[in-house]
């Protein structure tokens, strides 16, 4: 079973860009970082960070159900991770975007984060999610947030402190971009916000990872910043103004 799971993620990183066309010659991109006249103002390298280290840590989850020590499971998730995004940028080397060697760093540093995270046991205290502005539009970069979280009941729980309600609270350092790619309107916004920690909530309501739905609930509310549930300040790096408070919209 750990077999078909590492191989259906290489599997599918090889279709994501063999299936997109027109194909061209073999090329590599260097699409720089978090630049203003970046093609996406970096939103698409915290992207890629964020989403493999969510892989990287659900497969690390995973391959402990399916009987490996954690200890184990951790590097093998981090290992079929990055090879997943090694392979995702080798495809797209014959497509448009072409190979980024920015793409595959913020890939292994992404999956290689959980890793860490896990090895230090401090995954109750920091984390990382990927989420949306606003439900008008799920698929562009202009509607999407990164966030660096840090959680409020796990520093309480390790300094033995009561906090009561405010254990259900996120401090997060959050990166989004507004208009791009577009050469008008344009934002790069670094913010700050407190957000609902539903993780912390689900455990209260004792829904665990054991059951299916449960486990089910966790992979999406653990990883997702759902639009509307954390309020902050955002410093548009761009025309350095800032701008707030609001929920990132």
């Amino acid at each position: 079973m750990t077999s078909l799971v590492a191989a259906g993620a290489v599997a599918g990183a090889s279709l994501n860009s063999l299936l997109e066309f027109p194909w061209e010659s073999y090329h590599v991109d260097n699409e720089g970082w978090f630049g203003q006249n970046t093609t996406y103002g970096g939103a698409d390298k915290a992207a890629h960070f964020v989403d493999y280290y969510i892989v990287s840590k659900e497969f690390a989850n995973l391959f402990v159900r399916l009987g490996h020590p954690r200890e184990r499971a951790r590097w093998m998730a981090a290992g079929v991770a990055g090879l997943t995004g090694l392979v995702n940028e080798l495809g797209d080397g014959t497509t448009r975007h072409g190979f980024s060697p920015e793409d595959l760093t913020m890939d292994i540093g992404g999956a290689l984060s959980a890793a860490v995270i896990d090895y230090f046991a401090v995954g109750d205290l920091v984390g990382f999610r990927r989420g949306y502005a606003s439900f008008d539009d799920c698929c562009n970069y202009s509607n999407e947030i990164y966030t660096a979280d840090f959680r409020l009941a796990g520093a309480a729980r390790r300094l033995g402190l009561n906090i009561g309600p405010l254990k259900y609270l996120l401090l997060s350092v959050t990166y989004g971009t507004r208009g791009y790619p577009s050469d008008t309107g344009t934002q790069r916004r670094v913010g700050f916000e407190v957000g609902l920690d539903f993780k912390q909530i689900l455990d209260d309501l004792n829904v665990g990872r054991s059951t299916w739905w449960g486990y089910g609930l966790h992979v999406v509310f653990d990883n997702i910043r759902v639009p509307f549930t954390a309020v902050g300040y955002r410093y548009d790096l761009n025309r350095g103004r800032w701008h707030g408070p609001n929920a990132g919209n």
